[in-house]
């Protein structure tokens, strides 16, 4: 998982050598005394940085800029199409998820703006990085055995990097120090506390642009022993698993509250905390890493890397700020390159536009690429994207229709069976759906996706003991006991087991306490004196194992309005409109963001009102947005309304059991209603 990588690779046999001194010499490149490279995005104003290389073969690749990586890696799709002899097993690979094996080969070549590398070490295939960066094809990262054979120049406003030949570009005089050891970028880092009179600490900790946050590890931390929050966060990095839970990744960390830092001769008034891992000396922080400075202290910045001079400088960029969006690079190359009328790339530019947010152009892409007579395989996929733009619009119909030339195997393999059983069900098509769910469990019988559409179309008839028997196979084959939570608490309480409903979200919400949903839901299912003290119980565990900035706030509000907690709820909603709602500005996102603090709350509703239906008007029908109306119009009393916003935002996201469990809620208080 690429946004969430926190990369740290280095050979693990070897240990982490010192940061006295800085290493030579360096290889020599081919090139002129400075080369300058675009950096890319994912989005405007995107964290991570990306650049281009020329392969040996003449192609190009995209590659993460990551200071935090002592080799570079390879995809293996890349390694194999340009013929690399990769030896499988050759090492290990240690990082924040953990140990992987390391298969290495050596790239012969690659090319950086005018500048060629030769002989690059890299490891091929490595677990947690992704193969695409959004929608952009990822080829790898690049490391420090590339980056130390220049003097690098980063200018984060300008979106621009220039690699220098060693020597020739001087940091400022009062420019930091820097560490290479041949491996690794190391730099003192001094951190302010909010403590009156503030103290000032000294860290040395690796500088890592691949990285997130500032983070300290062990005892590298111990002198803020007095000064930190505690709590669960969720940690990725190398190594990580994708198809994990989320919760299968929160680990116990430290918050230390900061007033400032100073790194590479400047001082950063804007970074509020440090993320302290491993301060327990379990083993979260592998080897003896001291910590990360990553991308959040380096933004907003022109960093130049003096690997041999032995200088990190911070300074103001002078240049024009830009943002390089490379969804919009990559589509407008497409273009300049096959034209505009290229049916066959319909797939490719519909994925590019989809993260622009063009969506009516991305949907005709597609319909003309399908149109062309694609390969079959690549029209699946096209068909499972505009089936989510038509019913990203609402539209079922069409969604069902794009659909159909796929066997139901095929869908359960596309990931997209749950969302087209479901769909069918809005459709009023239950007998269809419980015949395309049969036939995917016949086609993929050991995909536990399968059964889930199966149990969903079981409840939709009706049939609790069906539905139940589906979710237990589906638990079985995934060989995770807690898998489904949700589900089987919506399934036991269609069947009248409030207890074993009552049972499943507590274990969800122990299990992942900034679980909003599961809060709640929860909330709503303590309905007696018993239930609702185990509750009270369970929300203070569960907000105790958090840092009070992970906090569901929004639905803390709404699981202090069911317990009748009024003052408290309102205490909630003000903490969580300053820190969710207020920096988003204007616009919809924050009128959406109001109207769902304020009708869980039940105040301001006809300002609540007035902003979401102002949201849906500018915004469009979106899922999130119809979900805040069926909430205020909840709190209006205005239940048939908000059953409609409700189901709407359903159809919307068939594959969200949030969604579809709080549509039947709804569904449920309005038939209820005088």
């Amino acid at each position: 998982m690429l946004a969430a990588l926190a990369s740290l690779l280095w050979l693990s046999p070897t240990a982490q050598a010192r940061p006295e001194t800085n290493a030579g010499p360096v290889r020599t490149y081919e090139g002129p005394e400075s080369t300058s490279i675009d950096l890319i995005r994912v989005a405007d104003d995107g964290p991570r940085i990306y650049v281009e290389a020329g392969f040996p073969d003449g192609s190009t690749g995209l590659f993460l800029v990551d200071t935090g990586a002592d080799i570079s890696v390879l995809s293996r799709e890349r390694a194999t199409a340009l013929g690399l002899v990769v030896e499988e097993g050759y090492s290990e690979l240690q990082g924040l998820s953990g140990v992987v094996p390391m298969n290495r080969a050596v790239l012969p070549q690659l090319r950086l703006g005018e500048a060629a590398v030769a002989d690059i070490e890299v490891a091929v295939g490595v677990p947690g990085l992704g193969d695409v960066a959004g929608a952009m094809p990822l080829d790898g990262l690049l490391g420090n055995n590339v980056w130390s054979q220049f003097t690098v120049e980063i200018d984060y406003p300008a979106d621009l990097m220039v690699l220098h030949a060693p020597g020739s570009l001087k940091p400022r005089r009062r420019a930091g120090t820097m560490y290479f050891n041949g491996r690794h970028v190391f730099a003192p880092i001094d951190l302010y506390t909010e403590a009156d009179p503030r103290e000032a600490h000294t860290v040395i900790l690796k500088v890592d642009t691949g990285a997130s946050e500032l983070s300290i590890c062990g005892r590298a931390a111990s002198v803020f022993s007095s000064e930190f929050t505690e709590g669960l966060e969720a940690v990725y990095g190398i190594g990580a698993s994708d198809t994990l839970p989320p919760f299968r990744n929160l680990t116990s960390t430290r918050r230390i509250p900061l007033a400032g830092v100073s790194l590479g001769g400047r001082y950063l008034d804007d970074v509020e905390s440090a993320r302290w891992l491993d301060f327990d000396n379990r083993g979260t922080c592998p080897g003896d890493m001291r910590g990360l400075a990553g991308h959040d202290l380096l933004a907003g910045h022109r960093v130049i890397f003096d690997y041999q001079g032995g200088r990190l400088d911070l300074a103001k960029s002078r240049r024009k700020p830009r943002q390089n969006n490379g969804h919009r690079l990559l589509l407008e190359r497409d273009i300049a390159r096959h034209g505009p009328d290229a049916p066959e790339r319909g797939a490719f530019r519909a994925r590019l536009r989809i993260h622009l947010d063009e969506l009516d152009a991305a949907r005709a892409d597609l319909e003309r690429f399908l149109d062309s007579d694609p390969d079959p395989e690549e029209a699946r996929g096209a068909r499972v994207l505009l089936a989510n733009l038509f019913r990203h619009e609402g539209d079922l119909v069409d969604a069902a229709a794009v659909l159909e030339p796929l066997s139901p195997g095929q869908l359960v393999d596309e990931g997209e069976i749950v969302a087209a059983v479901n769909g069918l069900i809005f459709e009023r098509r239950t007998d269809d759906a419980l015949a395309l769910a049969e036939e995917a469990t016949a086609e993929r019988s050991d995909q536990g996706w399968a059964w889930v559409s199966l149990a969903d179309a079981r409840l939709a008839l009706g049939d609790t003991d069906g539905a139940h028997d589906a979710l237990v196979e589906a638990v079985s084959l995934e060989q995770y006991p807690d898998a489904h939570l949700l589900r089987r608490a919506r399934v036991a309480l269609a069947a009248g087991d409030r207890h074993a409903s009552h049972a499943h979200v507590r274990k969800l919400l122990s299990l992942y306490p900034m679980g909003g949903e599961v809060l709640w839901f929860y909330a709503l299912l303590a309905d007696d004196d018993a239930t609702r003290a185990t509750f009270a119980r369970d929300l203070d565990a569960a907000m105790a194992r958090l840092h009070p900035r992970t906090r569901p706030m929004d639905f803390l509000v709404a699981a202090k309005q069911v317990t009748g907690e009024h003052e408290i709820a309102l205490a909630y909603m003000r903490e969580g409109i300053q820190r969710d709602c207020s920096p988003l500005g204007e616009g919809p996102s924050a009128d959406n963001c109001l109207a769902w603090y304020w009708s869980l709350a039940g105040v301001r509703q006809d300002e609540a009102l007035e902003r979401i239906e102002r949201a849906l008007a500018s915004d469009g029908e979106r899922s999130d947005f119809l979900d805040t109306k069926a909430m205020v119009h909840l709190a209006r009393g205005e239940y048939e309304a908000a059953r409609n916003a409700a189901i709407a935002a359903a159809r919307l996201s068939p594959d969200n059991v949030y969604m579809l469990w709080q549509a039947e809620r709804i569904a449920d208080l309005a038939e209820e209603a005088p």
